[in-house]
C-alpha cells in the first residue's frame, strides 16, 4: 500500500514537474514572439517616419522648381524670334538652366532590401510603389534633358529657334511631371497618416 501511494506520489510529482517546464517555454515563447513583434512595429514606425521625411523632401524640391518651369514655358511662348545675334542676349533674361533636381529614394530602398516593406499595409507599399516608379522616371527624363542642353550655344542665331521649342517641350512635359507627383506626394502623405495615425508629427 505504502509502496502504491508512493509511486502515483512520485508520478504526479513527476507530471507536475513536466508541466512546469512546459509552461516555462509557452511563456518564454510567448515573451520572444512578443518582444520580435515590438522590435518589428518599432522598425516600421521608424521606417514610415523615415519615408515622411523623404517624401516631405522630395516634394519641396520639386515644389522650388515647378514655378521657374512653368516661367520659361510661357516665357518662350510669348517670345518673339530675334532678328539678328545682338538681339538674343536680351530674350534670354529667364533662363538660368533646366533647374532639375535629383529626387531620392534611400528610405523606401532601404525598405524594400531590408524587407520591412512587407510588414507595411498593402495600400501603402501599392501607393510607395506608384510613386517611386514615377519619381524614378522623372528623374531619368531630367538627366536626359539637362544631357540633351548642357554645353547647347543658346546663341547661335541659326539654331535658336529650334532650341527655345525644344526647351519649350521639355519644360512642358516637367510640368506635368511636377503636376503629376505633387499630387502623388500628397496622396502618400494622406496614405501614411491615416494608416499609421499613432506616428503622425
Amino acid at each position: 500500500m505504502f509502496k502504491k501511494k508512493s509511486f502515483l506520489s512520485y508520478i504526479l510529482y513527476a507530471i507536475g514537474e513536466i508541466a512546469l517546464i512546459v509552461v516555462g517555454i509557452m511563456l518564454a515563447l510567448y515573451l520572444q514572439n512578443r518582444n520580435e513583434e515590438e522590435k518589428v512595429k518599432e522598425t516600421v514606425t521608424n521606417t514610415v517616419n523615415m519615408l515622411k521625411d523623404e517624401i516631405d523632401s522630395n516634394k519641396n524640391k520639386i515644389e522650388r522648381v515647378k514655378d521657374y518651369h512653368i516661367s520659361v514655358k510661357d516665357s518662350i511662348f510669348k517670345m518673339s524670334m530675334p532678328k539678328s545675334e545682338k538681339e538674343i542676349e536680351g530674350k534670354l533674361a529667364f533662363w538660368k538652366g533646366m533647374q532639375t533636381p535629383r529626387l531620392q529614394n534611400a528610405a523606401f530602398q532601404t525598405s524594400i532590401q531590408s524587407g520591412i516593406g512587407k510588414e507595411f499595409k498593402p495600400e501603402l507599399l501599392k501607393a510607395l510603389n506608384s510613386l517611386y516608379t514615377y519619381q524614378d522616371s522623372y528623374n531619368e527624363y531630367s538627366s536626359q534633358s539637362t544631357q540633351i542642353f548642357f554645353g547647347t550655344d543658346l546663341t547661335d542665331f541659326k539654331s535658336f529657334g529650334k532650341v527655345m521649342r525644344s526647351i519649350q517641350m521639355s519644360m512642358n512635359d516637367l510640368y506635368w511631371y511636377e503636376k503629376e507627383l505633387t499630387e502623388m506626394f500628397d496622396y502618400n502623405l494622406r496614405q501614411i497618416d491615416s494608416l499609421y495615425p499613432v506616428i503622425n508629427d
